[in-house]
């Protein structure tokens, strides 16, 4: 027998099987979020218009005149979402739109006009390598062995990465899944809500390697 994993995406209907005893039926939800009273959908970044440089350069400038002044001299770059300082020569800018950060890092040794020093502007990659921790809950009912539900639960988020690990605590009708993939984050968002075998709640349990605003909770160097 064949267990039928079935996803309906926007332009057609793909049917996956893999070998199991019994049938758990898995459909992907509707795309979209709104608020009440609006009409259009809240779309968050995609993680790969997502990045950030370091700046230095600004030496003997006040801080909050540093961060006024860089908004406006990489204003044309794209959407600045966050301008960090978290010590001495330690200033993040974080950027939304594609292209973006090449952008910013054409301006290295460019003058800015607002404060009239030289800035010195350097990649900040992401860790991207790191996998995202997801967790499924609300499969209790579907009777499958940990093996079998390993698999199930692979099938479920083989879309949304390389899916490096699967730990099933059944008694508890929850998995935690180990995912690595530049926007992994963002698809496994899209899978909430999605029936497996019951309507499954499907969320994170880290922050995404990428991300729009610098983790202010950190006593050291940003991640």
């Amino acid at each position: 027998k064949t267990l039928k994993i079935s996803r309906k995406p926007s332009t057609s209907k793909r049917i996956f099987c893999v070998p199991y005893s019994k049938k758990l039926k898995v459909i992907k939800k509707a795309r979209g979020m709104k608020l009440k009273g609006c009409t259009a959908a809240i779309q968050e970044p995609k993680a790969r218009d997502i990045g950030r440089i370091i700046v230095t350069g600004y030496d003997g400038h006040e801080d909050e005149d540093v961060k006024s002044a860089l908004r406006e001299h990489f204003a044309s770059c794209g959407k600045i979402t966050d301008v960090y300082i978290g010590g001495k020569n330690c200033l993040c800018v974080y950027f939304v739109g594609e292209g973006a950060v090449d952008k910013a890092l054409k301006l290295n040794g460019t003058e800015v006009a607002a404060g009239g020093w030289k800035v010195c502007a350097e990649p900040y990659p992401f860790w991207d390598h790191n996998p995202i921790t997801a967790f499924i809950r609300g499969y209790d009912d579907t009777w499958l062995s940990d093996s079998e539900m390993e698999v199930a639960v692979r099938e479920f988020f083989s879309s949304c990465g390389e899916v490096k690990q699967v730990s099933v605590y059944k008694e508890k009708g929850f998995c935690c899944v180990d995912i690595k993939g530049i926007d992994a984050a963002e698809k496994v968002r899209e899978l909430d809500g999605s029936y497996f075998g019951n309507k499954a709640v499907v969320g994170l349990l880290t922050k995404p390697p990428r991300h729009s605003t610098h983790n202010r909770f950190r006593n050291y160097g940003p991640r």
